[in-house]
């Protein structure tokens, strides 16, 4: 809809009790704030109305509301003073994607809030209080700098079930507080402050589902207790200070989807107990650590394992061949929108992870995750070959194995690996031709083969012609043809022949030159023979031998002469001159 809403739209409206006008957004809620509704709403939505710039005034004399929506109206305003004797009744409140400004709440706990939702706005000032009956709490994406849960002999009675306030300057410790809370299920403070070790008391928080502490500057060892949350299902420690080893505790977490340990300093081997314990994994990273040791074939025992990243380590030995058996890289799980979304009666989580793809940080959420297929090793000390198992995960998004010692040829099966769209083999000991079979991959937007030792003609055709870049194959000088500047000559294999394509040339040369010379053989000896033994033949053919020679003796003469008259007339020319 568009137009202007206003009183005179509702003067005579005196038994309205919901009103639901959301997601218009070209339609403007203009109310006079002196204006007195004859009515008494129960419910008011008006998210992605035309409502500000000021808070509307004309809701302060609604007692009766029970469900208050207006995220995303267009308010630049503080929250007023009488706004208390509203949000007394309320249930359900959502004034997200604003941008209200001013200090947390300071007395909730007469609240009836079961629901709050204050994201994407810029409130500041610390949390001091929560509504004992509230379940749901979003402040994400604000400014506000302090958790501290007043009242700590009351927490075991609140009801708060999911805790977001990712994106704020919280600072200062892990707040131990929220160790009191027994209901909690979702607790999601990434991109924040916090500094100094996790508490040992997390692991009392028997409902929890999802910890997400990103991006934070969290130190120390993880705790063993985390290893005791039967219901953990998403653990994100990404971007912290953690060092040590993964408790050996963590294998009890067996209903664990999400395990993301990246970019901290984390020791010692891969335990294999992960791919032997840990059988719901869906995405694991553990990049940039201090890995080291192999990667323990038990990894392959992970079926529903979608995407592992290892980058960054200090990991070594052979990929194992067994990573064929990843089955959930070759399923399709397109119809599986809600990959990882956790949810309870009332409340849900998505899953966000980070990756790097295109060579930028890139964040998928519940939606694209089910796109989210990926195998990283890249920057380890990985020798020997690409097994060519690998190449039977067809849904497989992205295989980035550069940064290593990796060797031999590129499997001619690579063509198998139908959805990849980004594959990086740089800076390896790669050899031999580039394959043919590159050019069946229909998606593949980004490729990097660079600082190899590849040779012969780069194959053409298909994909690899919306591929240009020259900085594709650099550090290769035995490759030729576009669109590297190495021109190939003629010596050079021809255009798009793959390793197994050339074996089969080279046999087929080999049998032309072993026919060839016997046929030589036979027919000389044959002509000779037939010289030999048959005098007529004999006489005849030296006779024309000797008349030809005579020809071409008389003609070499006559054209010798010639040239010595002509060159006597020059110089006569020339000296009477």
């Amino acid at each position: 809809m568009v137009g202007v809403i206003s009183e005179d739209h509702m003067k005579n409206l005196t038994s309205l009790k919901h009103l639901y006008l959301s997601s218009n957004a070209d339609l403007v809620v203009n109310i006079n704030f002196t204006w007195s509704p004859p009515f008494q709403l129960h419910s008011l939505r008006l998210s992605s109305c035309n409502v500000g710039p000021q808070f509307p005034q004309w809701l302060q004399n609604q007692r009766e509301l029970e469900y208050l929506a207006i995220s995303n109206g267009s308010i630049r305003d503080t929250i007023p003073d009488w706004f208390e004797n509203v949000y007394s009744s309320v249930r359900f409140l959502d004034l997200s994607h604003n941008q209200i400004t001013g200090n947390w709440f300071e007395n909730m706990f007469e609240s009836q809030l079961i629901y709050l939702d204050l994201s994407y706005n810029q409130l500041t000032g610390n949390v001091l209080s929560i509504p004992f009956e509230l379940q749901q709490l979003d402040l994400s994406n604000n400014l506000l700098s302090g958790l501290l849960v007043a009242n700590d002999s009351n927490l075991g009675n609140l009801s708060l079930i999911s805790l977001f306030l990712p994106n704020n300057q919280l600072i200062g410790a892990f707040p131990e507080t929220l160790c009191y809370m027994k209901n909690i299920e979702y607790i999601y403070l990434s991109n924040n402050q916090f500094s100094g070790g996790l508490p040992t008391c997390l692991g009392s928080l028997e409902y929890l589902q999802v910890l997400d502490l990103t991006n934070n500057t969290l130190s120390g060892r993880m705790p063993r207790s985390i290893g005791y949350l039967p219901l953990l299902k998403s653990l994100h420690l990404h971007n912290n200070k953690f060092h040590g080893k993964i408790p050996s505790t963590f294998q009890h977490l067996t209903r664990l989807v999400t395990l993301d340990l990246a970019e901290n300093e984390i020791t010692g081997n891969l335990p294999s107990w992960i791919g032997q314990k840990l059988s719901s994994l869906k995405f694991m990273t553990l990049q940039s650590n201090k890995f080291h040791g192999g990667i323990p074939r038990e990894f392959c025992y992970l079926s529903n394992l979608q995407w592992l990243n290892l980058a960054q380590n200090n990991i070594n030995g052979p990929i194992p061949s067994c990573f064929g058996n990843l089955t959930a890289m070759i399923e399709d799980h397109s119809d599986d929108q809600l990959i990882a979304f956790y949810s309870n009666a009332t409340f849900g989580y998505g899953e966000r992870l980070l990756d790097n793809m295109k060579g930028m940080e890139l964040e998928f959420s519940t939606t694209s995750l089910t796109y989210l297929i990926s195998i990283d090793l890249s920057n380890n000390d990985i020798t020997g070959e690409i097994p060519k198992e690998v190449m039977s995960l067809s849904k497989l998004l992205n295989l980035n194995v550069s940064g290593n010692h990796i060797n031999g040829l590129i499997p001619n099966n690579i063509g198998n690996l139908r959805g990849l769209m980004f594959l990086d083999l740089s800076r390896n000991q790669f050899s031999g031709p580039v394959p043919r079979g590159l050019s069946n991959l229909s998606y593949l937007s980004r490729l990097n083969l660079s600082y190899n030792d590849f040779s012969g003609r780069i194959p053409t055709g298909n994909q690899l012609r919306t591929l240009h870049d020259s900085s594709i194959y650099t550090g290769n000088p035995q490759l030729c043809g576009a669109p590297s500047l190495n021109l190939c000559s003629e010596s050079k294999e021809t255009p798009g022949r793959s390793h197994e394509n050339e074996n089969e040339d080279g046999g087929s040369h080999l049998w032309f030159y072993s026919a060839t010379g016997p046929g030589f053989s036979v027919g000389f000896l044959g002509f000779c023979g037939a010289l030999h033994f048959n005098k007529p033949w004999r006489y005849a053919y030296f006779g024309f031998l000797g008349k030809v020679g005579n020809i071409l003796a008389l003609a070499v003469a006559m054209k010798g002469a010639w040239l010595r008259q002509k060159f006597l007339k020059l110089y006569v020319v020339e000296k009477r001159n």
